[in-house]
């Protein structure tokens, strides 16, 4: 039986509709639904109490009706290059991450989580090692966006969902968050500027591609066979590399958007040449660009390759045609790894 609590529904996922009935249920002069929207919507505030031109009975009343405030930084970590994450809690005291992350011409892109923990669990990541718990809410993606929002005091040119979980494993709540955030007539975040990142589910990747919005798709895919690919990503999550690029052709169709392959680079694992030539020829198949990342170190079960490895599986890329980009690095000094940050929270509460 749900608690009085559960039935609320989150102030930042409220319709103008919604507030508009709060107010007139409420007996609370109807331009205060438009104020409270402004709040939301375009200052990113889900704490009555910040909302400063709205009388005191409607920010007492609010609570009463809505979810308010339910996700809170509990720490920040920034390094020497700009990048930081936000630990966040949420209303049941888990704890997710979000990473700020600005690129050197100025523009910033947010890095949001879907998931508490994760249940693919890639051989190579830190953010399922610790278990999966549950799914974030529609209402807790959108608010962490508002706490990244809040830090830089603006929206950032890009999102990317890429941070704690499998999104495509919470796909309605993920598409509603975003539906929000890309609202025109609200917080007005324009679609193209979102990336979905995913590990290959497939079935998310064709129910992304009916609904159609111009949403970005990446796929982890780190091996350009099923062999290799079997070696980092357990049974239960992984898709045939062949159903995985029909998805992604399903999607391009869709949306008009090129998919891109993410691809962390392991040392004597994935980054051989002959492999840089198999992947080439996905590349092309499913239209999508390449882009490399250099592993970075979560546990003790695998090595970044050299540069000149990473160089040498770029240029074969490069050669057959293939638009590669190889990840710059950021955060090395902030637990910059996802799910890392979650973790040393997680055992410092046990100490």
């Amino acid at each position: 039986m749900m608690t009085a609590e559960e039935k609320r529904p989150y102030l930042v996922m409220a319709t103008v509709d919604e507030l508009a009935a709060f107010a007139k249920k409420s007996g609370i002069e109807s331009y205060r639904a438009g104020q409270i929207e402004r709040w939301v919507s375009k200052r990113w505030t889900v704490d009555p109490d910040a909302m400063t031109d709205l009388s005191q009975s409607a920010r007492k009343l609010l609570p009463e009706h809505f979810l308010c405030n339910t996700v809170k930084v509990v720490s920040e970590h920034f390094s020497s290059d700009g990048a930081g994450k936000l630990l966040l809690e949420l209303r049941d005291g888990e704890l997710i991450e979000c990473a700020l992350i600005p690129a050197a011409d100025g523009r910033m892109t947010f890095c949001l989580s879907t998931q508490v923990g994760c249940p693919v669990r890639c051989a190579f990541c830190s953010s399922g090692a610790g278990g999966f718990v549950r799914n974030l809410d529609a209402g807790e993606i959108v608010e962490q966006f508002f706490c990244a929002c809040r830090k830089i005091h603006s929206l950032p040119d890009n999102v990317v969902i890429m941070g704690i979980g499998e999104p495509l494993l919470n796909l309605d709540n993920l598409i509603a968050a975003l539906e929000r955030i890309c609202d025109p007539e609200r917080v007005a975040f324009a679609a193209r500027r979102v990336t979905i990142s995913t590990s290959g589910w497939t079935p998310g990747i064709k129910q992304l591609a009916l609904h159609g919005r111009q949403w970005n798709l990446a796929v982890s895919l780190h091996a350009p066979d099923d062999k290799t690919r079997a070696l980092l990503i357990p049974t239960r999550f992984r898709r045939d590399i062949r159903d995985i690029i029909q998805a992604c052709r399903l999607h391009r169709e869709a949306t008009t958007r090129l998919p891109t392959f993410e691809y962390v680079m392991l040392d004597s694992i994935n980054d051989s040449t002959e492999q840089a030539a198999k992947l080439a020829k996905l590349a092309k198949e499913a239209g999508a660009k390449v882009n490399l990342i250099p592993y970075n170190k979560a546990n003790g079960a695998f090595t970044r390759p050299s540069r000149e490895t990473i160089k040498r599986f770029e240029n074969t890329l490069k050669s057959a045609g293939v638009k590669v980009t190889v990840r710059v690095e950021k955060g090395a000094d902030s637990a910059a790894a996802c799910g890392q940050l979650r973790a040393f929270a997680k055992k410092e509460k046990l100490q």
